[in-house]
């Protein structure tokens, strides 16, 4: 007996997005596997966002579920509660200004139903600018997702990648949704929900990357994260900007916050081996060591070596570049 497909999901979150929503609606209803359910959260859009979603609300060949927030949540509480709204079996995240290619969800829904133990599907994407011209990268090369990298993710070892640094945009990603339990309540970190559920479902189950583009990502003066590739200039500009953000405090609290989901998890389907959980260990212990760095040289500079000699940077951070942070931008 042949299973039924897989009831399909998109949590989206909207905010002032009148500009491109309709496209990227319209992008929804023009695939050549349509969702069964679509779950739009406006987070009190002062534009007609809403307006234009409600008309293609009622147009729409499958079923719409639009609310707007009564007070600002921000973006990753938004996600969740997009999320939570979800039914479907497998979850799609979407941002509100990008377009789907029409094949994007029959591809990442065949990667599902092709293998039982996969959890999570990511792709990449093509960067294209406001008026939808291509630019000449593609999303993974601004996220830094090398051929090694992705080779790790094809062999098994995606977790050590995830460790490292963000490589599954929110925009592409999909997961099962037995699931969404695991990773509800996102954490109340900023900006984080894609790295949460790419973490916490690769902890517990398989990944698998499509690499193509299956997406327009769409490089606009609005966009909240602008996922553009960097020069030297930019990378140093980013290098001082995430020393005065704290990201390394925040990299703690976010790994914490994984390792106590994670631990707290009684399903035996959903218990982390024990690498998963050294791994998680020494990642925060790498975090601490470079967020509790002397502004003296002198102070830090047998922390920078202990981290060289342990590989610390290799695995959790940008080689040499993250050396050369710690040892001249502080």
């Amino acid at each position: 007996m042949t299973a039924p497909p897989p009831r399909v999901s998109i949590a989206m979150t909207t905010f002032d997005g009148a500009r491109y929503v309709e496209a990227q609606l319209e992008s929804f209803a023009s695939q050549s596997r349509l969702p069964d359910q679509l779950v739009v959260c406006d987070d009190g859009s002062r534009d007609d966002t809403m307006d234009r979603v409600r008309a293609f609300a009622a147009r729409a060949p499958f079923a719409v579920h639009a609310e707007q927030n009564e007070t600002h949540l921000e973006t990753t509480p938004n996600f969740g509660k997009a999320v939570s709204l979800c039914d479907g079996d497998v979850i799609f995240l979407a941002d509100q200004d990008d377009l789907w290619l029409p094949d994007k969800i029959e591809s990442v829904v065949d990667v599902f139903s092709a293998d039982p133990t996969v959890g999570a599907v990511f792709h990449n994407g093509r960067v294209v600018d406001e008026s939808g011209r291509p630019v000449n990268y593609e999303l993974w090369d601004s996220l830094w997702f090398s051929e090694a990298e992705r080779k790790n993710v094809r062999t098994g070892r995606a977790l050590e990648v995830f460790a490292k640094h963000v490589v599954a945009a929110g925009t592409t990603l999909a997961f099962r949704g037995r699931y969404r339990d695991l990773v509800l309540p996102f954490p109340d970190l900023h900006d984080c929900h894609d790295a949460w559920v790419s973490f916490l479902v690769t902890a517990v189950s398989g990944v698998r990357i499509v690499e193509r583009n299956l997406i327009d990502y769409r490089l606009h003066g609005a966009n909240q994260f602008g996922l553009q590739r960097f020069g030297l200039r930019e990378q140093l500009d980013k290098a001082r900007w995430q020393l005065d953000a704290g990201i390394f405090s925040h990299n703690v609290r976010f790994f914490r916050a994984a390792r106590e989901r994670l631990a707290a998890q009684t399903d035996p389907d959903r218990q982390p081996a024990l690498a998963t959980l050294d791994l998680i260990d020494a990642k925060i212990a790498h975090a601490r060591a470079r967020d509790a760095m002397s502004s003296r040289l002198l102070e830090r500079l047998p922390t920078i070596a202990g981290e060289v000699r342990s590989r610390g940077y290799w695995r959790f951070s940008y080689g040499w570049k993250s050396v050369a942070q710690d040892v001249l931008l502080r």
